[in-house]
């Protein structure tokens, strides 16, 4: 996420449409696509009803109700509609400036980029709520209260924040997922030595708590009890393709108690080692 591009957005709504029926028109005659070879206007969209398909560039993205998208700037778009009645969405037409302070002057930039730092196509959360702040962003604009174009910009940086708070959250999610994942190979990499939590949040950079918490919601077990299942898979290899002892293979795959290793062996398996190696 690029904080520094948000800390110097600086929108112009230029104008806030509710795209219904009438938008599926072209020449006269209704249709299901309306293609733009090379987009001139900003555009920042939410779906309020049916669904559809946006292709920018040639990548294909679904719409849905809770969608919220944009087109990129001056690139080839196509939006069509796939439920039985036409999609209907609020469209806010903007432009923005790039403003940073230096010191006590100010450098304003012409954007370079023709996306956000934000993905083109993001599924709101709380679908009410964020119907409910485009419905009064369009009905601020449209209500031309002597301070409209002010209020207008508030509202709308707050929906493009709500967005970068979506996308930073699941972007902290896959963070912390891939965290939990690097653990979890440096548990089968090192399963025959002693692993403490600590060590094993140390890996993923958690605190150790959140490591406990996050561990059990991604592997949906704790990380003692992926340890264990991971000795124990390996024991049963050993078990069936070698004439170790029980007491061996317990110690090869990380236990130094081979009567604990027996007892627990038991209680996963439904039998003794010895039993498993004889099936």
């Amino acid at each position: 996420m690029d904080n520094t591009f948000f800390s110097r957005f600086h929108p112009r709504v230029i104008d806030v449409l509710l795209r219904d029926h009438r938008f599926w028109f072209q020449l006269g005659k209704p249709t299901r696509t309306i293609t733009f070879e090379s987009t001139v206007i900003r555009n920042f969209m939410f779906v309020v009803r049916g669904s559809g398909m946006l292709s920018a560039n040639g990548a294909e993205y679904p719409l849905t109700v809770g969608s919220v998208f944009y087109f990129p700037y001056r690139s080839k778009v196509r939006i069509s509609y796939t439920s039985e009645e036409p999609m209907q969405f609020y469209s806010v037409h903007y432009d923005y400036k790039l403003i940073e302070w230096d010191g006590g002057s100010v450098i304003c930039s012409d954007p370079q980029e023709s996306h956000m730092p934000i993905p083109i196509v993001t599924q709101t959360t709380d679908i009410e709520s964020f119907s409910r702040s485009m419905r009064q962003l369009y009905e601020q604009w449209h209500g031309k209260a002597a301070d409209y174009e002010w209020q207008s910009r508030l509202m709308f940086l707050s929906l493009v924040n709500e967005v970068r708070r979506l996308y930073l959250q699941r972007n902290e999610g896959d963070l912390v997922r891939r965290a939990i994942n690097k653990s979890m190979d440096y548990i089968r990499s090192r399963y025959t030595e002693p692993l403490e939590r600590e060590e094993l949040a140390e890996v993923a950079s958690l605190s150790m708590s959140y490591f406990s918490i996050m561990f059990k919601k991604v592997a949906g077990c704790t990380p003692t009890q992926y340890i264990t299942k991971v000795r124990l898979d390996k024991a049963k290899q050993l078990l069936q393709s070698s004439e170790l002892t029980v007491s061996e293979v317990a110690r090869q795959v990380g236990f130094q108690d081979p009567l604990y290793f027996a007892r627990v062996f038991a209680q996963h398996a439904g039998m003794p080692p010895r039993e498993y190696r004889k099936g």
